[in-house]
């Protein structure tokens, strides 16, 4: 998929975003770090308003192939669910620039982070139920136990992305591994 210049904008954005803080970033700033004049940001977004929810649903976007693909694998579906778990939990586990900036950038406001939240939950809730249910069919996993996990689970996306916003990514690494481990042993059928 091509680089646009509107993919670069809203890169250079939320670079700006996260270092100097949404309120600071002016629309000169994003035409400046970006090296585009003025007039060429303000043919794609009419005002920062506009730039910022490029960037939030450029986020959303991104978490929701990721999230798509652990789906989609060729893996048995216990090791799908996963990564589909791990994903949506410990996203912060990453280093690339793009999940570096998007975690400073929630760091200190976790209204932000609340709006790429909502953005994502209804399809993944919705991935997250097909594989349990294909769990289910295939007699890997105990529906009983896939019943309570699905609200479980959901609550502790929520928990971790909270905690996420004040907790070092290695300690939060840990816990969200013996949280996965914990899940998995817990609706499989040995």
């Amino acid at each position: 998929m091509a680089h646009t210049t509107r993919d670069h904008l809203i890169d250079v954005a939320r670079q700006l975003f996260a270092r100097k803080g949404l309120e600071a970033t002016t629309m000169g700033d994003i035409a400046t770090a970006s090296e585009r004049g003025r007039r060429t940001v303000y043919t794609y977004f009419r005002n920062k308003k506009e730039v910022y929810a490029a960037v939030l649903q450029s986020d959303s976007e991104f978490l929701l192939e990721r999230l798509k693909a652990a789906v989609e694998a060729d893996a048995p579906v216990e090791t799908r669910l996963r990564e589909f778990l791990s994903v949506r939990l410990v996203q912060r586990r990453e280093h690339t620039s793009a999940v570096a900036s998007l975690r400073a950038l929630f760091k200190p406001d976790l209204r932000r982070m609340s709006r790429v939240r909502s953005l994502v939950s209804g399809q993944a809730k919705a991935m997250l139920h097909a594989l349990l249910a294909e769990g289910i069919e295939s007699g890997r996993f105990d529906a009983g136990r896939c019943r309570l996990l699905e609200g479980f689970a959901l609550d502790c996306m929520h928990a971790m992305d909270i905690a996420g916003a004040d907790t070092d990514s290695a300690g939060l690494a840990v816990s969200a591994d013996a949280m996965l481990d914990f899940i998995i042993s817990d609706i499989c059928r040995e």
